[in-house]
């Protein structure tokens, strides 16, 4: 449409023009004594036009001219932007496939464009973390850093890289000052929790469980799985002051006392403490809750021949068990050894036989038969604790053989 307006705009200005020309008569006349030039009114036009066009065409050549530098630097800055940022697609392509020797060498092509340089330098950095190259790794980090939109970026990705390589300290020191920053990232979080974890700050550890939302934020399952490490280990910190240990261990929510793990942590710290009641308390609390052979076989093994009392408790509790437990050939090995603490050698030996007759595990039944021994060398039976005595020692040996065996 604007083409079809210029052709008649053309057609009317011709138009318009031939009329004036053929109805103009007048002269133009240049005095430059002695000479004279007449020149029709109509050519003078014509050649005022004419020296008008060449003086538009002199200034746009001129233009042009002092133009041309910059269209070259303009065409030159967009062939290498265009190459940048190809090679930076290809460089997250590779990277994404794995191919992280490629993805490094495009990533440092990409940074020859000024603007693509943070960027290609921190896809760089990932690329030769996940080669083990650190030297190279910290300076295309270091490059990326420069550029101040990508500050906080490369402090968190530096952070997560001191957690790989098993720096929880100094990623620590990262985190804080990121938050000292108001930057509180859920991702950063995250990080602080793994930090925290491998520095063994446990109590720290289950603040930030807490308010990672488990279920929703945090797995549940790793949630509690970490709440369990921690409150372990929270206890075995404190195991040489007692009254540290007391104060936890009321702080333990009553379902995670339960927990076979946790308890049997408290468990052996109250005991090597003395105190056998908080101990024995612990266990019996935990196995009403549910079975669990390592705590069924601490219940016996922390007791002691001096304390009849708490001898008697522990029974009394085994026995109520008998229902539900009785299957298990733990329940049958700890009662007996309970009898057998108790010097009611009879009851101790019945319990010991039929541990036996349940054909346990090699572990079990070495310390049966060791038991067994001792049992009858105390009754004066030195032919049976002699027999006693060879099969749990020919049990261990036989257990150690397997394991030398599977290690070839």
């Amino acid at each position: 449409m604007r083409f079809l307006l210029w052709i008649l705009g053309l057609f009317v200005s011709a138009v318009g023009l031939a009329v004036v020309v053929r109805s103009s008569y007048g002269n133009v006349v240049f005095f430059w004594p002695p000479y004279r030039i007449d020149l029709s009114l109509n050519f003078f036009l014509l050649l005022l036009l004419f020296f008008y066009v060449l003086l538009f065409l002199v200034i746009k050549a001129i233009h042009l001219a002092c133009k041309f530098p910059s269209e070259i630097t303009a065409y030159r800055n967009r062939k290498k932007e265009s190459e940048s940022n190809q090679a930076l697609k290809e460089s997250l392509k590779a990277f994404f496939e794995g191919q992280f020797t490629q993805s490094g060498k495009m990533a440092e092509k990409a940074m020859e464009w000024e603007y693509n340089r943070a960027c290609a330098a921190m896809i760089a950095a990932y690329a030769f973390h996940a080669l083990r190259l650190p030297g190279r790794r910290d300076m295309f980090l270091e490059t990326a850093e420069r550029d101040p939109l990508f500050g906080t970026a490369c402090r968190v990705t530096q952070a997560k890289w001191l957690i790989d390589d098993h720096k929880p300290l100094d990623a620590l020191k990262v985190i804080d000052r990121l938050n000292a920053e108001g930057i509180q990232y859920l991702h950063l979080q995250q990080m602080s929790l793994e930090a925290n974890r491998l520095a063994g700050n446990w109590s720290a550890v289950v603040e930030l469980v807490h308010s990672l939302e488990p279920g929703r934020i945090l797995p549940e399952t790793v949630a509690g799985l970490l709440e369990k490490q921690a409150c372990e280990n929270i206890l075995s910190v404190s195991a040489q002051d007692i009254e540290t240990v007391k104060t936890i261990w009321k702080a333990v929510p009553a379902d995670w006392q339960k927990k076979p793990s946790i308890a049997l942590r408290a468990a052996r710290i109250f005991y090597h403490a003395g105190l056998l009641d908080e101990s024995r308390n612990i266990m019996t609390r935990a196995l009403h809750a549910d079975w669990d052979a390592d705590l069924m076989c601490a219940y016996s093994e922390f007791s002691s021949e001096k304390n009849s009392v708490d001898l008697e408790k522990r029974i009394e509790c085994c026995l109520q068990w008998e229902e539900n437990y009785s299957i298990h050939p733990q329940w049958m090995l700890a009662l007996g050894e309970l009898y057998y603490r108790q010097n009611d050698f009879e009851r101790a030996r019945f319990y010991f036989e039929r541990t036996l007759e349940k054909q346990p595990e090699s572990f079990l039944l070495s310390r049966t038969h060791f038991l067994l021994a001792q049992l009858c060398e105390k009754s004066g039976q030195s032919e049976q604790a002699a027999y006693h005595y060879r099969e749990s020692s020919l049990v261990i040996q036989t257990e150690s053989v397997l394991i030398a065996g599977q290690q070839e």
